[in-house]
């Protein structure tokens, strides 16, 4: 079996170039045929030198270049598609495993460069570019011939060295990359909040198709840090509420977790309401707050965007005759029906 190498070792010849601009031969830096094609040798300095190529190895240098560029829409590819497709096929499957497989994916194309290359045929001696720069105002010729002639139209001293062929690029890292960042926000998208609020009297378990999900102690008051915040995976589910006492069944909902949105469940809220309230502050101050109140004969809600404020009314208005353009909070609200405003009060 032949031994998988990533970087073949070239033999070549290292021309330690005068300042100026050199001269290079009129032939191809690869086979010595004669040259029809230039193309650009760029240093790290920016400095550019038009190397001469012929048909055939201009050719084989695109090639070798497509490769490469082959490689790295397919690495970008697989990785999106599996951080994108991942959680609907696998919706309980975690962050951490969500990022750890869509990078795998995104490096199965640059495996690849693992398995070995056809070996370059005489006369040619590289199968990619056959003239690179070295640090120190140096040249590489893949060609031992070429070389020697570089030095010779430019009275520098040559002598032989050997270079790792490049077979990659650092825009194959760009497929990992995105594939983490794609896989990130993914999860956050196809795994929406719920926030469960137990109003009973004893601790729960909350279910998702059967898998427990979360405990959450008794609340009665308001409170912004009441129940529970977690992850849910997107589309229609099963909540099951058990108590964490004796294990008994206390509810069953079918319910429909929407991509992006945050939603709430409070079982046991028989006697409690739930409303938006919204208040204007500034230029946009109103007479007084607006009320909407939510409606759920399974206290389950899919709640619009924009609410500031969790279980606690928003801050006081300020000045009525401020100049301050202001805005508008508004703030997710709860209390027994009872005590309730009565415009925050479900219609009997």
């Amino acid at each position: 079996m032949r031994r998988l190498r990533l970087r073949p070792v070239l033999t070549g010849v290292s021309v330690a170039i005068p300042q100026g601009t050199p001269l290079l031969p009129e032939e191809c830096a690869c086979c010595g045929k004669p040259a029809t094609h230039h193309l650009a040798a760029r240093r790290r300095d920016g400095v550019s030198l038009l190397v001469g190529y012929c048909d055939e190895c201009a050719e084989h240098q695109a090639s070798a270049s497509s490769r490469v560029l082959a490689l790295g829409l397919s690495s970008l590819l697989l990785g999106l598609v599996t951080a994108s497709g991942l959680p609907l096929l696998a919706p309980r499957a975690g962050m951490l495993v969500l990022v750890l497989l869509a990078c795998v994916a995104a490096l199965l194309p640059v495996f690849f460069l693992l398995f070995p290359q056809r070996q370059i045929e005489a006369p040619h001696v590289a199968r990619g570019r056959a003239v690179v720069w070295e640090r120190g105002q140096r040249l590489w010729c893949a060609g031992e011939r070429y070389g020697p002639r570089v030095a010779e139209l430019n009275q520098a001293r040559a002598w032989p060295a050997t270079a790792r062929e490049a077979l990659g690029s650092a825009w194959l890292s760009a497929g990992p990359l995105v594939a983490i960042g794609a896989a990130c926000l993914s999860y956050f998208v196809y795994h929406p909040l719920l926030r469960v609020i137990n109003l009973g009297s004893a601790r729960i378990e909350v279910a998702v198709d059967g898998a427990r999900l979360v405990s959450v102690d008794a609340t009665s008051n308001e409170s912004p840090s009441a129940g529970a915040l977690v992850r849910v995976p997107a589309g229609q589910h099963v909540l099951s509420v058990s108590s964490a006492v004796d294990g008994s069944a206390l509810a069953r909902v079918d319910v429909d977790f929407q991509s992006g949105a945050v939603h709430l469940f409070a079982p046991g809220a028989s006697e409690t309401c739930f409303w938006l309230e919204t208040t204007g502050y500034g230029q946009e101050q109103l007479v007084k707050p607006s009320y909407q109140p939510l409606v759920s004969e399974d206290h389950f809600w899919a709640l619009p965007g924009g609410i500031d404020t969790w279980f606690s009314a928003n801050p006081a208005p300020s000045d009525p005759h401020s100049h301050s353009s202001g805005g508008l909070l508004t703030a997710l609200r709860q209390a027994p029906c009872a005590e309730a405003p009565p415009e925050a009060r479900a219609p009997e």
